[in-house]
């Protein structure tokens, strides 16, 4: 039973030595991080607020998609 106990020690040891020399990956960061997401006025797409394309129209702030969402929307207003 003790020897088990032992064997089941360095095992644990070996395990965290070994993971000691891998960094975590950059991946594991993002995953529970949350974005604000976005709605396009023109196609109502709902977009990364960090990707988005930013026009302010009268006084207002809109997030589009692209360019070409954002000159059509330009357009009709």
């Amino acid at each position: 039973m003790m020897r088990l106990a032992i064997l089941g020690l360095l095992i644990l040891a070996l395990v965290l030595l070994i993971r000691s020399f891998f960094p975590p990956s950059p991946g594991k960061e993002r995953i529970g991080a949350a974005t604000e997401m976005v709605k396009d006025p023109n196609c109502e797409t709902y977009i990364p607020k960090t990707e988005a394309v930013v026009r302010t129209l009268r006084g207002a702030t809109h997030y589009f998609c692209s360019e070409k969402c954002a000159e059509e929307f330009s357009r009709k207003s």
